[in-house]
């Protein structure tokens, strides 16, 4: 199955509150003074885009085999439990989002962790947002990323191949398997039968 691409307009994505005060360590109903400043350079900055795939998937035994790779995880297996299919999702909101925060890491150290804490909470919307967009229709597990419960971040590596996504969506993963653009999130969501 071929590889489904798109993006969002950043003003488009909502942050969630509860997301967005976890990350900024404050109380829900917060009111951080250069949070709508910080917010409008991150929308500026940002270049919200997805790319997924559906693929099978088997599991055995504690091990899940997609058509690209084995992961052997107990946690992905319950989770993917049921399904046969499943979609592999990459989401990132670009470099320019990484410019920013080098710009203000040198400026301000407030805005600097204001905006990464945005961006974060962004990402995670867009994802969410993403997400509703390939499942809609469908009756999905909760999604699944590497580096969570027992999968192991090694398996961004074959997940990002599998999307193409140093050229799809401009991200590379450095020797520690992290990601670049750094604002970008990869998942595994299980379709249920």
């Amino acid at each position: 199955m071929g590889i489904l691409c798109g993006s969002f307009d950043s003003d488009a994505i909502v942050l969630d509150v509860a997301e967005t005060a976890g990350r900024l360590q404050v109380p829900r109903g917060f009111d951080v003074p250069t949070a709508d400043e910080c917010l409008s350079k991150l929308r500026r900055a940002a270049v919200c885009r997805y790319a997924c795939v559906r693929t099978p998937v088997t599991l055995s035994d504690g091990m899940c085999r997609f058509d690209f790779c084995e992961v052997e995880s107990a946690d992905l297996t319950r989770n993917l439990s049921g399904c046969t299919d499943a979609f592999v999702l990459a989401v990132t909101l670009g470099i320019g989002v990484d410019r920013l925060l080098m710009r203000l890491n040198a400026i301000s150290q407030a805005e600097h962790f204001i905006t990464d804490a945005l961006a974060s909470a962004m990402a995670e919307a867009l994802c969410d947002r993403a997400e509703e967009k390939i499942t809609e229709g469908l009756s999905v597990k909760p999604r699944f990323s590497p580096g969570y419960g027992d999968v192991p971040l090694g398996v961004q590596r074959p997940l990002l191949c599998r999307l193409q996504a140093a050229s799809t969506l401009g991200i590379t993963l450095n020797d520690a398997c992290l990601m670049t653009p750094s604002k970008s999130i990869t998942a595994v969501i299980g379709i249920e039968n």
